[in-house]
Protein backbone atom coordinates (compact mmCIF):
# COMPACT_ATOMS: atom_id res chain seq x y z
CA UNK A 1 0.00 0.00 0.00
CA UNK A 2 1.65 3.46 -0.61
CA UNK A 3 1.82 5.81 1.85
CA UNK A 4 -0.53 8.82 1.14
CA UNK A 5 2.07 11.80 -0.25
CA UNK A 6 1.92 15.01 2.10
CA UNK A 7 -0.18 17.64 0.65
CA UNK A 8 2.62 20.07 1.88
CA UNK A 9 5.34 18.87 0.19
CA UNK A 10 2.85 18.27 -3.38
CA UNK A 11 2.60 21.62 -3.06
CA UNK A 12 5.80 22.84 -2.61
CA UNK A 13 6.67 20.86 -6.04
CA UNK A 14 3.55 21.86 -7.58
CA UNK A 15 4.69 25.44 -6.83
CA UNK A 16 8.27 24.73 -7.88
CA UNK A 17 7.65 23.31 -11.43
CA UNK A 18 4.89 26.38 -12.04
CA UNK A 19 7.63 28.21 -11.80
CA UNK A 20 10.30 26.35 -13.69
CA UNK A 21 7.46 26.45 -16.68
CA UNK A 22 7.31 30.19 -16.37
CA UNK A 23 10.88 30.48 -16.65
CA UNK A 24 11.24 28.11 -19.08
CA UNK A 25 8.11 29.87 -21.22
CA UNK A 26 10.09 33.45 -20.56
CA UNK A 27 13.33 31.52 -22.53
CA UNK A 28 11.99 30.47 -25.39
CA UNK A 29 9.80 34.32 -25.84
CA UNK A 30 12.27 36.81 -28.24
CA UNK A 31 10.33 39.56 -27.58
CA UNK A 32 11.16 40.71 -24.00
CA UNK A 33 8.40 42.39 -23.24
CA UNK A 34 6.24 39.21 -23.27
CA UNK A 35 9.66 37.16 -21.38
CA UNK A 36 9.24 40.03 -18.58
CA UNK A 37 5.83 39.38 -17.95
CA UNK A 38 6.58 35.25 -17.90
CA UNK A 39 9.53 36.15 -15.67
CA UNK A 40 7.73 38.63 -13.19
CA UNK A 41 5.01 36.20 -13.12
CA UNK A 42 7.36 32.91 -12.34
CA UNK A 43 8.23 35.09 -8.93
CA UNK A 44 4.88 34.13 -7.39
CA UNK A 45 4.81 30.70 -7.77
CA UNK A 46 8.67 30.70 -6.75
CA UNK A 47 7.91 32.42 -3.02
CA UNK A 48 4.85 30.30 -2.88
CA UNK A 49 7.05 27.53 -2.47
CA UNK A 50 8.33 29.01 0.29
CA UNK A 51 5.72 30.31 1.85
CA UNK A 52 4.31 26.90 2.14
CA UNK A 53 7.30 25.77 3.82
CA UNK A 54 8.19 28.12 6.33
CA UNK A 55 3.83 27.98 7.64
CA UNK A 56 4.73 24.56 8.49
CA UNK A 57 7.51 25.63 10.27
CA UNK A 58 4.57 28.20 12.03
CA UNK A 59 2.68 25.46 12.39
CA UNK A 60 5.06 22.74 14.39
CA UNK A 61 4.66 20.66 11.23
CA UNK A 62 8.90 20.78 10.96
CA UNK A 63 11.50 19.15 13.83
CA UNK A 64 13.19 22.70 14.04
CA UNK A 65 11.56 26.15 14.82
CA UNK A 66 10.40 28.52 11.98
CA UNK A 67 13.79 30.20 13.29
CA UNK A 68 15.89 27.18 12.31
CA UNK A 69 14.35 26.94 9.35
CA UNK A 70 14.61 30.65 8.21
CA UNK A 71 18.23 30.39 8.83
CA UNK A 72 18.43 27.17 7.09
CA UNK A 73 16.56 28.66 3.86
CA UNK A 74 19.36 31.81 4.38
CA UNK A 75 21.78 29.20 4.11
CA UNK A 76 20.77 27.33 1.09
CA UNK A 77 19.23 29.79 -0.97
CA UNK A 78 20.67 33.16 -0.49
CA UNK A 79 19.07 34.56 -2.39
CA UNK A 80 15.58 34.43 -1.35
CA UNK A 81 15.33 38.07 0.13
CA UNK A 82 15.47 39.55 -3.75
CA UNK A 83 12.19 36.41 -4.81
CA UNK A 84 10.02 38.09 -1.81
CA UNK A 85 10.99 41.72 -2.74
CA UNK A 86 10.15 41.85 -6.08
CA UNK A 87 6.56 39.83 -5.19
CA UNK A 88 6.28 42.57 -2.34
CA UNK A 89 6.82 45.42 -4.90
CA UNK A 90 5.13 43.94 -7.42
CA UNK A 91 1.82 43.07 -5.50
CA UNK A 92 1.78 45.73 -2.74
CA UNK A 93 3.06 48.47 -4.30
CA UNK A 94 3.09 49.87 -7.75
CA UNK A 95 4.12 46.95 -9.60
CA UNK A 96 7.23 46.22 -11.07
CA UNK A 97 7.12 47.68 -14.56
CA UNK A 98 8.02 47.16 -18.04
CA UNK A 99 9.34 50.32 -20.53
CA UNK A 100 12.64 50.19 -19.07
CA UNK A 101 11.31 51.95 -15.56
CA UNK A 102 13.52 51.74 -13.01
CA UNK A 103 12.05 51.85 -9.45
CA UNK A 104 14.49 52.58 -6.68
CA UNK A 105 13.62 52.82 -2.91
CA UNK A 106 16.02 53.91 -0.24
CA UNK A 107 16.41 54.50 3.77
CA UNK A 108 19.64 55.80 5.11
CA UNK A 109 20.29 56.37 8.47
CA UNK A 110 23.49 58.66 9.85
CA UNK A 111 24.51 60.67 12.65
CA UNK A 112 23.42 64.54 12.80
CA UNK A 113 25.60 66.70 9.59
CA UNK A 114 25.98 63.26 7.68
CA UNK A 115 25.77 63.62 3.99
CA UNK A 116 24.51 60.87 1.90
CA UNK A 117 24.88 60.42 -2.14
CA UNK A 118 22.93 58.46 -3.88
CA UNK A 119 23.87 58.16 -8.04
CA UNK A 120 23.31 55.70 -10.63
CA UNK A 121 22.95 55.50 -14.56
CA UNK A 122 19.79 55.67 -16.32
CA UNK A 123 20.25 52.04 -17.72
CA UNK A 124 17.31 49.25 -16.95
CA UNK A 125 20.28 46.56 -17.65
CA UNK A 126 23.14 47.99 -15.60
CA UNK A 127 22.02 51.09 -13.60
CA UNK A 128 25.09 50.51 -10.99
CA UNK A 129 23.06 52.28 -7.79
CA UNK A 130 25.61 53.37 -5.49
CA UNK A 131 25.43 55.09 -2.18
CA UNK A 132 28.05 56.43 0.17
CA UNK A 133 27.77 57.70 3.43
CA UNK A 134 30.17 60.56 5.14
CA UNK A 135 30.55 58.31 8.30
CA UNK A 136 30.92 55.15 8.60
CA UNK A 137 28.08 54.53 11.49
CA UNK A 138 25.72 55.44 8.82
CA UNK A 139 23.61 52.54 7.47
CA UNK A 140 21.02 52.34 4.65
CA UNK A 141 18.65 49.94 2.79
CA UNK A 142 17.88 49.86 -0.94
CA UNK A 143 15.89 48.24 -3.29
CA UNK A 144 16.51 48.77 -7.01
CA UNK A 145 13.99 47.14 -9.91
CA UNK A 146 13.54 47.53 -13.96
CA UNK A 147 11.93 45.35 -16.38
CA UNK A 148 15.39 43.58 -16.75
CA UNK A 149 17.07 43.49 -12.78
CA UNK A 150 16.79 43.20 -9.56
CA UNK A 151 19.50 44.71 -6.94
CA UNK A 152 19.46 44.94 -2.81
CA UNK A 153 22.19 46.73 -0.47
CA UNK A 154 23.78 43.35 0.06
CA UNK A 155 24.25 42.92 -4.03
CA UNK A 156 27.52 44.61 -5.59
CA UNK A 157 26.09 44.19 -9.20
CA UNK A 158 22.18 44.49 -10.33
CA UNK A 159 20.30 40.57 -11.59
CA UNK A 160 18.86 40.20 -14.41
CA UNK A 161 15.18 38.01 -13.35
CA UNK A 162 16.57 34.95 -15.56
CA UNK A 163 19.71 34.39 -14.04
CA UNK A 164 17.53 35.24 -10.22
CA UNK A 165 14.95 32.74 -10.99
CA UNK A 166 17.75 30.23 -12.42
CA UNK A 167 19.56 30.29 -9.64
CA UNK A 168 16.90 30.50 -6.73
CA UNK A 169 14.60 27.00 -8.56
CA UNK A 170 18.24 25.14 -8.61
CA UNK A 171 18.85 25.94 -4.73
CA UNK A 172 15.09 25.66 -3.95
CA UNK A 173 15.72 22.12 -5.17
CA UNK A 174 17.99 21.40 -2.27
CA UNK A 175 15.63 23.05 0.19
CA UNK A 176 12.86 21.21 -0.87
CA UNK A 177 14.87 18.12 0.20
CA UNK A 178 15.53 19.56 3.95
CA UNK A 179 11.93 20.58 3.82
CA UNK A 180 11.18 16.75 3.40
CA UNK A 181 13.42 15.39 5.92
CA UNK A 182 12.07 17.88 8.40
CA UNK A 183 9.06 16.76 7.83
CA UNK A 184 7.55 15.38 11.28
CA UNK A 185 4.71 13.17 9.64
CA UNK A 186 2.66 12.71 6.91
CA UNK A 187 -0.60 15.45 6.90
CA UNK A 188 -3.41 13.43 6.02
CA UNK A 189 -5.02 14.40 2.65
CA UNK A 190 -8.03 15.82 2.99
Amino acid sequence: MEVPRNPRLAGVKEQVTRARLLLDEAHAVRDYDVAFRKLIAAVYPARAALEIMREAARLGELSVSLQEFDRRVQELVPRYRLIHAVRIRDFHRYGVQGGGRIMVEFQIRMPPLGHAELSMYPDPVDPRPEIRLSDPSGSYKLLLTSDVVVQDERESRAIPYRVLLREYLEQMDGLVGEFESLLRKPTPSS
